[in-house]
């Protein structure tokens, strides 16, 4: 009966310690996901105006940053004119710290801009 009893509390503890870590995991895994939208949307809101429209309002500054912060999410936009003047290269990082550790997520887009 005793070793049945300590083969259900070691069983117990691992099962208690697998639990942990898959829930650790999936904050993590929901961070991630909260990054990535946020980053998507600041990308689509940057794509559902006009470029010039964009840069007046400062919302992209070419071969500058803007940035800013939304909860625990701290955003860069960067961007830069490519190798051909017509093509602006946008790449939004989304960084934040979560539990002591730094993460990042980054999406990049090459746009096709009218020069005025």
């Amino acid at each position: 009966m005793l070793l049945a009893l300590f083969l259900f509390s070691l069983g117990f503890g691992v099962l208690f310690e697998l639990t942990v870590g898959a829930l650790s995991e999936s904050r993590q895994a929901t961070a991630l996901m909260e990054g990535a939208n946020l980053a998507q949307e600041t990308m689509d809101h940057l794509a559902a105006h006009s470029w010039s429209e964009n840069i007046t309002h400062r919302d992209c500054i070419p071969g500058g940053v803007v940035e800013g912060t939304k909860g625990k999410f701290h955003w860069l936009i960067c961007s830069e004119w490519h190798d051909i003047p017509q093509l602006l290269k946008v790449s939004i990082e989304v960084v934040w710290t979560e539990r002591g550790n730094p993460y990042q997520y980054k999406l990049e887009s090459l746009y096709a801009v009218e020069v005025e």
